[in-house]
């Protein structure tokens, strides 16, 4: 069970930093964290997920050490808090990690996006099986929304799904 790209923005140059981050998590092998998932409670579950969250955290680290790197990151006094967030410069990622559920995508998209609004941001949607009987395909026609709104606001983004 990897990761796979779903849906991205088109990016400007080959050494695009978001480009090298998608890259990088393209294929990772995830499977020690969401095999039988399904199966499990949702308590049972949470504890797999943070592990997920925290073996994608460690791979960044890792590989893009330019960033600094955290996680459950509070934005905003919402209690808003970015499952993984990295900074660089000016240059923002945002990863959220959640079961392949539209809604779920859909809100996180637009509430990070509008508590980010001045900044450049990356944003992955990084999804996974939460119940058998959850529609990826709902889930993959809102990362193809996503694209279009932070391609219309010169951001990037990048819909992936761990099968």
């Amino acid at each position: 069970m990897k990761i796979q790209v779903k849906e991205k923005t088109d990016y400007l140059s080959e050494d695009n930093w978001f480009e090298q981050i998608v890259n990088s998590l393209n294929n990772l092998n995830c499977e020690l964290y969401v095999k039988g998932l399904t199966k499990l409670k949702q308590s049972e579950q949470k504890v797999k997920v943070q592990n997920l969250q925290n073996y994608i955290l460690e791979h960044l680290k890792e590989y893009h050490s330019d960033f600094k790197w955290r996680t459950e990151f509070q934005v905003s006094e919402a209690r808003d808090a970015i499952d993984i967030f990295g900074e660089k410069n000016n240059e923002i990622l945002i990863i959220e990690l959640d079961k392949w559920r539209a809604d779920q995508v859909a809100k996180k998209l637009i509430s990070r996006t509008a508590i980010m609004i001045d900044k450049k941001i990356g944003f992955i949607s990084l999804c996974y099986a939460g119940t058998e009987k959850m529609n990826k395909n709902e889930c993959l026609k809102f990362f193809r929304y996503g694209k279009t709104i932070l391609s219309k606001l010169n951001n990037y983004y990048c819909g992936m799904i761990i099968e």
